[in-house]
């Protein structure tokens, strides 16, 4: 049975706690899982974009169970932030002892608790007091794009090719963002954003736009629009994520990220991933390895790099978290995979042709705040588990990269189980790990159907070629809506006339820099209502049939236009098609 639920939420915005229906089906057999291609049932065309998974079986392995109301979990978390607030649904199976498990996915899309026969595996979100609070939003289990072009101001100019020097024209800039409180770092979260200790904010998750239980499938899907993870900043995130996770059978978790960037700037590229970006707690699981390519379990230490990463390849696509070296001993695997598409993505890239990756692939490994281990907290064994960060990191880096107007996707899994069973799973899985770049086709692409104020329009319901997500957002105050490509449409902005040198790398970006302040936010993200064309499309085009109009003729409410650059007059079918989604007002 499909749940499709269209909701919102993120922090301050409405919370929707979804009605699941919890009928199962009967009574599952349980045997061993072969791995074998099969596609999965179509799902309701807004999360319709993931593609079909190889890892299926001809009977179901275990019993899937989905748990929407929600009750504190056993696990035990940093004592200021509170689970109600990020919790959407549970997950839970039930088979074997030793690979039953329940996962909570959070508002923001992430994964923030996975309990298994190790208990809670996910780090409890622990900060030293006096600092930014990180309540689910960065130990947890995500995706994470960094654009690195403009990842801080560079401190250097070079001048007119002479020996880079200290400019002070760059200095007196980070001056003036430190006084606003603004960030200069340009990374997403596929989760929330860091609360700083003097803010009025409790939680700010990652708007969630679309949301929906498949059963038939044993599925969650999502999808958010990221948030650069400060709340004062100097940047926009371009970025829609699409998640879904998927209960396989046997202990094996399969999770399928789509990301899609929307920015209107051509040089916003996103090109230092992590997918994912997650770890274990020390408490839990305080063994880590990583698989060499014969087979054996390498520990970080005289294996990974002085920074704690390698080449993909060089590892056989797995890692291991266990509480003891016994066979029987709980564990957990991620299976990352070792960069398949590789060579024929970077024929493609020497071809001119259309690629996401550019180069090999990375995992890095590391306890964080590890010194302290040795110190402070060397009785890491018997102390409260939510006293300390207790956080062993793996992070994947995929070296795709992310262009304007781009969607592509990733594929991984985690496994619970017996250490000995979990690592021939693992092994097994290897080679479904899979990545790239999707595409799609305008001319076969559902469309929603919208009707408001007494006017029907359509838009796609994928993120065609030349079209921007269309968002419906609310004015918290007025209760005024609104159906527009930009986000911050009613996020409290100001001018900042950066003026850097000249001669500096990054001027042209920052010149008509705006600081974004979410925690001055007045905006009620409710929904993705589609994607609509930015310009009319051209008569020779089979999309072209029908009515085309902008949108602000349809409707009184509408914004033509305003100096606002990011909110655009967009185009919208008027005629029906086939495939009719009504997706007038979900609340």
């Amino acid at each position: 049975m499909l749940l499709a639920l269209v909701v919102a939420c993120c922090g301050v915005a409405d919370s929707v706690s979804a009605q699941l229906d919890e009928t199962l089906p009967g009574p599952p057999q349980l045997r061993n899982r072969q791995w074998t291609t099969q596609s999965l049932r179509s799902v309701e065309p807004k999360l319709d974009v993931f593609p079909a998974s190889t890892v299926v079986t001809e009977s179901v392995s275990g019993e899937t169970r989905f748990e929407s109301k929600y009750s504190p979990s056993p696990s035990v978390w940093d004592d200021r932030i509170d689970e109600a607030a990020v919790f959407q649904v549970e997950m839970q199976h039930q088979q074997t002892p030793s690979d039953s498990f329940q996962l909570r996915m959070g508002k923001g899309g992430q994964i923030y608790s996975l309990r298994g026969p190790f208990g809670e595996s996910v780090p409890p979100s622990w900060r030293s007091p006096g600092g930014k609070l990180s309540p689910w939003n960065d130990e947890v289990w995500q995706f994470v794009a960094v654009c690195t072009q403009y990842n801080g101001i560079q401190t250097q100019a070079s001048n007119r090719g002479q020996p880079e020097q200290r400019s002070t024209e760059v200095e007196a800039v980070q001056n003036r963002l430190k006084e606003l409180g603004l960030s200069d770092t340009f990374f997403v979260h596929n989760s929330g954003a860091y609360i700083p200790d003097s803010s009025e904010l409790k939680s700010l998750y990652c708007p969630l736009l679309a949301y929906e239980v498949d059963e038939d499938a044993r599925a969650i899907r999502m999808l958010n629009w990221g948030l650069v993870p400060q709340i004062r900043s100097v940047h926009r995130s371009p970025l829609l994520y699409y998640t879904q996770i998927r209960d396989v059978g046997d202990g094996v978790i399969e999770m399928t990220w789509v990301v899609h960037n929307f920015s209107q700037r051509e040089d916003v590229v996103f090109d230092h991933l992590n997918a994912p970006w997650g770890g274990t707690r020390i408490s839990s699981l305080p063994l880590r390895y990583v698989s060499s390519p014969e087979g054996a379990l390498l520990e970080r230490e005289g294996f990974l790099s002085e920074y704690g990463t390698v080449n993909v390849r060089e590892t056989a696509g797995w890692n291991l978290s266990c509480q003891s070296d016994a066979d029987d001993s709980p564990s957990l695997a991620l299976v990352y995979g070792r960069d398949k598409h590789l060579e024929r993505e970077l024929e493609r890239k020497a071809n001119g042709e259309a690629y996401c990756q550019f180069t090999h692939s990375l995992y890095r490994d590391w306890r964080a705040n590890e010194p302290l281990y040795k110190t402070t907290w060397k009785d890491w064994a018997t102390r409260p588990e939510n006293s300390f960060r207790n956080y062993d990191v793996c992070e994947i880096i995929p070296k795709l990269r992310i262009v304007p107007g781009s969607t592509i996707w990733f594929r991984s899994y985690l496994v619970v189980g017996e250490k000995a069973a979990t690592m021939k799973r693992a092994e097994s899985l290897v080679d479904h790990v899979d990545y790239g770049l999707l595409n799609f086709n305008a001319s076969e692409c559902p469309m929603t159907t919208v009707t408001r104020e007494g006017a029907t329009f359509q838009l796609f319901a994928k993120p065609v070629s030349g079209a921007l997500p269309v968002f419906e957002i609310e004015q918290a105050e007025t209760g005024q809506r609104i159906f527009t490509p930009d986000p911050y449409y009613f996020v409290e902005s100001e001018s900042l006339d950066l003026n850097l040198p000249s001669r500096h790398p990054q001027r042209d970006y920052f010149a008509d820099a705006r600081g974004y302040f979410l925690d001055r936010n007045h905006s009620k993200w409710k929904r993705l209502v589609g994607y609509a064309m930015v310009k009319r499309p051209a008569a020779d085009l089979l999309i072209a049939k029908g009515n085309w109009e902008r949108l602000s003729t349809l409707l009184d409410s509408q914004p033509t236009s305003s100096d606002n650059e990011y909110h655009r007059d967009v185009w919208v079918r008027t005629e029906h098609t086939e495939s009719k989604v009504e997706t007038g007002s979900n609340e």
